[in-house]
């Protein structure tokens, strides 16, 4: 048994919850198979960043949560400098054998506080995708830096990572080798392993029969044809096609009915949402759009049970190239063929294995084709419906997908090269300002110092170095030292 300090995002799904994220759900994914394999675990959730609010608008204390039984705490204050002097304190009291930082943020955090233990990161998504989204949609680059400086520390620091896809991994390895982690040390050390999105425990059941309905025969005809959207509206949604698409089926079939979860994503993206409101508003089916919010986490199990097929929308970008989806995923589970544009990684699994049908991204009269050839066939769609049931859960489940990580967690290691940067430098308790070679060098003396701020070193050196007070001052040293 091996004592681990997990730290991950959150909150996790407990009762009462409405917003949350992939990367909550990802927590407890690397979580709970830990706990299974009967290790001691720790686990502080960090908010998920919202760049938009300044740190002193968070409470500075941490809360103490409970899920499954399982009790964690919760920081409610992001603020770097509490972050270090609080996991400094954690660090001393636990003295795990390892850390686990899971999704890219609370890996930074972890490599900041990490000192010489050996650490996993968990890179759920690839960060500088996500960062060009972002930027596209405010039309700036100014939280690029927010971005990379996450992606740099847990690159330059971790002895194991996790990716969501095999895409993500060829990203990261191209990442470390920037970084100067592909070196002599490391030639055939098995840096990253892929750790699919897996199904939740809460999408893995049985429907209650008795369950009170939320949208058919209540905001639906009965016998309607329902298509689910889950989770936020996130800068990577092609809106213009999910609305088109499904406004195409609308106006072929009146049974054809959309029903949504989620929203906006605070501090991260609130423009996507607002722009598929606007384009409802204008829209003769708005009616059959059914927008539900964020709802409570134990709603959304019946919900997916009363509708009859998944809907995944993406626009064409390096999110989607590199990314996953934890709705597909989800929706599966809960017996919901996904209709879903080609793109992810999953959205070629569903594709391949016929879990449901796959659409361009840029062509809603195939996205309405695909609508009504589930919608106009029960028969084919109950049939997808128990294959993607079985598929997910024979594939993605918590303790399968996590296997690396189970693995590493039972005798867990540094990376060669970390292990040699201890027998350098054996007084150094942080790893990330050591090095050796002179790529990392140059990574670990910049840190987190600009390109900008050293040109503007070098000129105001040059000059004070160019006065002649200088010069005659040096002249003098010159002569005294000879003395």
């Amino acid at each position: 048994m091996k004592k681990i300090l997990a730290i991950g995002s959150g909150p996790l799904l407990e009762k009462g919850v409405r917003k949350i994220g992939g990367h909550c759900l990802r927590t407890w994914h690397f979580v709970s198979p830990l706990l299974e394999d009967g290790h001691w675990v720790s686990l502080v959730t960090l908010p998920i960043p919202d760049h938009s609010r300044p740190p002193e608008s968070f409470r500075e204390h941490v809360e103490k949560r409970k899920y499954e039984g399982f009790a964690y705490q919760s920081v409610l204050k992001e603020d770097p400098a509490f972050l270090k002097s609080f996991f400094a304190e954690e660090m001393k009291r636990l003295r795990p054998d390892c850390i686990v930082g899971i999704n890219t943020h609370p890996a930074a955090v972890a490599a900041r506080s990490a000192s010489i233990l050996p650490f996993w990161a968990d890179l759920n998504g690839w960060a500088m995708a996500e960062g060009q989204t972002r930027a596209r949609l405010d039309g700036s680059d100014t939280y690029l830096p927010y971005f990379w400086a996450d992606e740099r520390d847990a690159c330059r620091r971790a002895d194991r990572f996790s990716t969501v896809s095999k895409n993500q991994k060829l990203a990261l390895i191209g990442e470390l080798a920037a970084m100067g982690r592909m070196n002599r040390f490391t030639f055939d050390y098995p840096f990253a392993d892929v750790v699919e999105n897996a199904v939740n425990p809460l999408f893995a059941g049985e429907p209650d029969p008795g369950q009170p309905l939320l949208v058919r025969g209540t905001r639906t005809p009965q016998d309607a044809f329902i298509i689910l959207w889950s989770g936020g509206f996130n800068t990577w949604t092609n809106v213009n096609l999910l609305y088109e698409g499904l406004a195409r089926a609308m106006e072929k079939d009146e049974k054809v009915y959309f029903a949504s979860t989620g929203g906006s994503i605070d501090g991260h993206d609130e423009k996507t949402y607002a722009e598929f409101h606007r384009l409802l508003a204008a829209s003769p089916f708005r009616k059959r759009f059914i927008l539900l919010g964020w709802i409570k986490a134990e709603e959304l199990f019946p919900l997916y049970c009363e509708c009859d097929a998944g809907l995944n929308v993406d626009a064409m970008n390096y999110e989607t190239m590199f990314g996953a989806r934890n709705r597909i995923t989800n929706m599966l589970a809960a017996g919901l063929p996904v209709l879903t544009t080609l793109g992810t990684e999953i959205s070629r699994t569903v594709e391949t294995e016929r879990l449901g049908l796959a659409f361009p991204m840029d062509d809603p009269d195939l996205m309405a084709g695909a609508i009504l050839d589930l919608a106009q066939n029960r028969v084919l769609c109950r049939e997808m419906s128990v294959a993607s049931r079985r598929y997910a859960l024979e594939n993605y489940s918590n303790s399968g997908t996590t296997q690396p990580l189970r693995d590493w967690v039972r005798n867990p290691k540094l990376a060669p090269d970390n292990q040699e940067k201890v027998i350098r430098y054996p007084s150094t308790d942080d790893l990330l300002s050591v090095w050796t070679n002179d790529i990392e060098k140059t990574h670990a003396l910049l840190g987190d110092r600009d390109a900008l701020s050293l040109v503007n070193d070098s000129r105001d050196l040059w000059i004070i170095r160019s006065n002649p007070l200088f010069k005659l001052y040096k002249s003098l040293k010159g002569v005294f030292k000879k003395k």
